[in-house]
């Protein structure tokens, strides 16, 4: 089932492994074509491509740093002549939680780098496409973007940096592109067996969330531009 009348092309990053891959699945299965970035190389390029064959979209795959500016730029021009309707911005890390003063520096920034900076990085620049397109942002933050915990200091500031930047993004961009959130509860990934490890259980897994950013896209007309969308009800007391 394709969502849209005419097909439309998902710009997705953090899309190797867990939520990122999930959706990826699930987009493809919808029918959308697919512009898959991630950090690493690995099998996940050639599990992409037989997601092209499966469905019969097409597929492209880029390895890339969203932390370095030079790097996103050279993607931008060479993907210049396409039409990108959709970015989801889903890459993200985290440390194990610590209390800041335990962190290392490498540590602090790397959250922040890659969760914040690298969104706005991809966002800015990606931006001319999706004003062309009158698209979609869809910023995957998380519940410690909405609700903060002890020794998750950097990881809750980066988070809610997310939050901030899209609905700011929303009121820049009216009329011109839509910015959804996503605030997932916690997942069952390498993220967050490395953020947590054995000490706290995970609430859903990948797919959960997958379905909820498609369907996300999918009734993007029933969401005001710049909204929470939060369907996991997770934030425990």
């Amino acid at each position: 089932m394709i969502f849209f009348k005419k097909k439309q092309t998902v710009l997705l990053t953090g899309a190797a492994k867990g939520i990122g891959w999930a959706t990826a699945q699930k987009l493809a299965a919808a029918g959308f074509d697919l512009i898959l970035l991630d950090k690493n190389k690995g099998p996940w390029q050639k599990q992409a491509n037989k997601l092209a064959q499966e469905h019969k979209i097409q597929v492209q795959t880029f390895v890339l740093d969203i932390t370095q500016a030079s790097s996103v730029k050279r993607l931008v021009a060479r993907l210049s002549g396409q039409k990108i309707h959709i970015l989801i911005n889903n890459a993200g890390v985290i440390t194990p939680n610590n209390f800041l003063d335990k962190q290392s520096d490498k540590e602090v920034r790397l959250m922040l780098d890659v969760n914040l900076w690298g969104m706005i990085l991809v966002t800015k620049y990606f931006l001319m496409h999706l004003k062309a397109s009158n698209g979609l942002i869809v910023n995957i933050a998380s519940g410690a973007g909405i609700k903060a915990s002890a020794k998750f200091a950097a990881y809750c500031a980066s988070k809610f940096g997310v939050v901030g930047f899209s609905q700011a993004m929303a009121k820049e961009l009216t009329k011109l592109v839509k910015v959804l959130i996503i605030t997932p509860g916690a997942t069952n990934t390498s993220l967050f067996k490395k953020g947590f490890g054995q000490k706290r259980k995970a609430l859903y897994q990948p797919e959960d969330i997958a379905d909820i950013i498609v369907s996300s896209i999918k009734d993007q007309k029933k969401y005001s531009t710049g909204a929470i969308i939060d369907k996991c009800r997770h934030l425990e007391p």
